[in-house]
């Protein structure tokens, strides 16, 4: 021990005795502080900067007409990016300029927008025109980290692009979708089938009355005489006023008799499911109540008329008693189902089904007259045309109801055969779809939506893909770049620090006034100078990244000590390779320097870099040391930092190893080297 106090006293009075050693020691302990600082600092907000880089930009866009005005994306996207600042973007007057520019490395990159971009933006989804369109040009050649700013700029046009156009998909889909809207609920798929079912239900009752007719008729194309006299009591509706009933025609009343037949059809289903225990009872309430509801409309209805009718004093029995009977059945049905919908049970439903069966056939004695149900089913027909003509998925459906629309305008007979087997077909092809709607999975409503409403779900989901709302919630934020990369280049600054102290100091103690040194004695007597020399070295440079840079740290004093920990390991491997192995030990501190710049994650994540580098990095000391800096910097999670601490610490034992042990027996051909590489002169 008195041998390597000895060796450390000789080596500061050596110092302190000649001004040029001194001067040189205190470069040393200074310079790789420069290193770091001036590289932390040229890295302390780069992407603040961006505005320098220059981008060509041209829009070739001739605009379109759109709803009768003129409107020129392309025209807008330059516009916006005029009063950008976050990128020099530079407004070409061709794109050829545009182009050129980029080769010749005035810009970085360009941008061109193509001619029919707004007529392709709007046109897209009707026409099928194909997508709008930019073309971007790069130079890669100017600068590799250019690149990726200006695909970040790059990217920044496409998604303001991309929003301008899922305004205009968006907004010609609603076009067509906003009247559906008014009456889903919160439950799209749900409602959407309850607008189907509607419709359904209509269109059926439509066929229902026309079959009617035409059995009252004896054959589809000639008019009999009618069970009761429609003439007349269509003309005493039409003076009493349509305001006055809620069904204010012979058509109406058939078509709404046959709504609350379906209904009472579907409730009497869901009371035996019910019964059976396969569906809740709020189902069997909502449908039971739907079909009470429309029973006793009808009701009320046809009471009316009955009064009406018995006022007028010119209708025959028939009439009256049609009218009379039809009601007193839908009463004893509305009675039937509101006990039902308030939970009764015990019912006999074959006694239902026979009222049921009753009411169609009172219903069919209303016959309307021809007019009137020509003209009752033009509307019916146009009401459910105007609903499937928003669903693309039924559109083909909407423009056979237009078909048939058409032909009311002709003949009765015309009407008649044309009408009904549209209407079937429309029916049914109706009723796949609710089909299709109950038998899906819910995770699949989605795709079945937008298959009835619109296209497929692929394209679609091409133009809302991005329409996910992103919260971004940072975990140990840093509050500039320079910050980020203060770890990894302060631990290379105590790497270079230590390099520098083996390539200036000379690492073997001189024996003069030792008494019997040992081998352990002259290692740590010298030792300790680089120590010292080491440790100011690291302070100056946590000094500097605090108070000088003022970087981000949560934990300044552990900063410290981790630079503390990271100069005693490094100056100690650093130096037992070089006291071992002399020329060729610096040879192989130098060569494992490039390799821990190369691949320690201080800049890129290991998981980036080459096969090589991520089966070797952790062999070395720079990530542990990186990241307890790191762990100081932005915020301590559980015991890493000692684990790292931990790690670090072996390659300090590695280093006490290889100068005690390792160095013994390779001293003789150290010394035989040295000699041999001083006899040339050169080193």
């Amino acid at each position: 021990m008195r041998n390597i106090w000895t060796v450390f006293k000789t080596d500061i009075k050596s110092l302190s005795r000649c001004f040029f050693a001194m001067a040189v020691a205190v470069a040393i302990t200074i310079l790789p502080s420069l290193y770091a600082w001036l590289n932390i600092y040229s890295n302390w907000d780069p992407y603040g900067n961006t505005g320098n880089i220059s981008i060509g930009l041209y829009s070739g866009d001739e605009g379109c007409i759109e709803d009768g005005e003129y409107v020129n994306m392309g025209q807008n996207i330059v516009d916006d990016l005029r009063e950008a600042t976050s990128i020099n973007w530079v407004v070409c007057d061709s794109s050829q300029q545009a182009i050129d520019g980029v080769y010749s490395g005035e810009y970085y990159a360009s941008v061109v927008i193509d001619e029919d971009f707004s007529y392709k933006m709007f046109n897209m989804l009707t026409k099928w025109t194909g997508k709008p369109s930019l073309t971007y040009y790069e130079n890669a050649k100017k600068n590799a980290v250019a690149t990726k700013i200006t695909d970040t700029a790059v990217d920044s046009v496409r998604r303001t692009v991309s929003e301008a156009y899922l305004e205009v998909v968006v907004n010609a889909i609603m076009k067509q979708g906003n009247e559906i809207a008014a009456t889903l609920t919160d439950d799209e798929a749900v409602s959407l089938a309850t607008v189907l079912d509607d419709t359904k239900t209509t269109i059926n009752s439509c066929v229902r009355t026309i079959d009617a007719f035409a059995a009252a008729s004896g054959n589809s194309s000639g008019v009999s005489i009618p069970t009761i006299d429609s003439s007349k009591l269509e003309e005493l509706l039409n003076t009493i006023g349509s305001s006055t009933f809620p069904n204010s025609s012979i058509t109406d009343i058939n078509i709404a008799i046959y709504n609350a037949y379906e209904k009472a059809m579907k409730a009497l289903e869901d009371y035996k499911n019910f019964i059976q225990g396969t569906i809740p009872g709020t189902n069997l309430e909502i449908s039971a109540s739907s079909a009470a509801e429309a029973m006793g409309e009808i009701a009320d209805t046809l009471n009316a008329w009955a009064d009406a009718i018995k006022q007028d004093g010119t209708f025959d029995q028939i009439t009256i008693s049609a009218v009379e009977e039809t009601a007193y059945l839908c009463e004893r049905l509305q009675n039937y189902f509101t006990q039902i919908a308030a939970g009764g049970t015990g019912f006999d439903i074959t006694q239902v089904n026979d009222l049921l069966t009753d009411l169609i056939n009172h219903a069919a004695k209303l016959i309307p007259t021809a007019q009137g149900l020509r003209d009752d089913i033009a509307v019916t027909i146009g009401q459910a045309s105007d609903t499937l003509v928003k669903m693309r998925g039924l559109a083909s459906d909407a423009a056979l109801l237009i078909e048939a629309s058409n032909a009311t305008l002709n003949s009765l007979q015309d009407t008649l055969d044309t009408a009904r087997p549209i209407l079937h077909q429309v029916g049914a092809n109706i009723a796949n779809k609710l089909r299709m709607l109950d038998t899906i999975d819910t995770q699949d409503y989605v795709d079945a939506l937008v298959d009835i409403l619109g296209a497929s779900p692929e394209v679609y989901s091409e133009y809302f893909s991005e329409m996910v709302q992103t919260s971004v919630n940072k975990v140990y934020t840093i509050d500039n770049y320079g910050s980020a990369m203060a770890p990894f280049y302060s631990v290379l600054a105590i790497w270079v620090g230590c390099v520098i102290l083996v390539a200036i100091l000379k690492p073997h103690a001189r024996t003069d006034n030792l008494v019997d040194p040992t081998r352990t004695e002259l290692f740590f007597g010298r030792y300790l100078l680089f120590f010292i020399m080491s440790q100011l070295q690291a302070l100056i440079i946590i000094a500097g990244d605090l108070y000088i840079l003022k970087i981000q740290c949560l934990h300044p004093g552990l900063l410290y000590l981790t630079g503390f920990f990271t100069s005693l390991t490094f100056s100690l491997l650093i130096y037992a390779l070089t006291y071992s192995f002399g020329d060729v030990g610096k040879a192989v501190v130098v060569i494992v320097m490039v390799l821990q710049i190369a691949g320690s994650s201080g800049t890129f994540p290991v998981e980036l870099l080459p096969e090589f580098n991520r089966r070797i990095y952790i062999l070395f000391p720079f990530p542990y040391a990186i990241d307890m800096m790191r762990e100081c910097i932005c915020g301590l999670y559980g015991m890493q930092y000692l684990q790292k601490l931990g790690l670090l610490m072996i390659f300090a034992v590695i280093g006490l190893v290889i100068g005690l042990l390792v160095s013994k027996p390779f001293s003789g051909l150290n010394h035989f080297m040295e000699e041999k590489l001083e006899e040339t002169e050169l080193f």
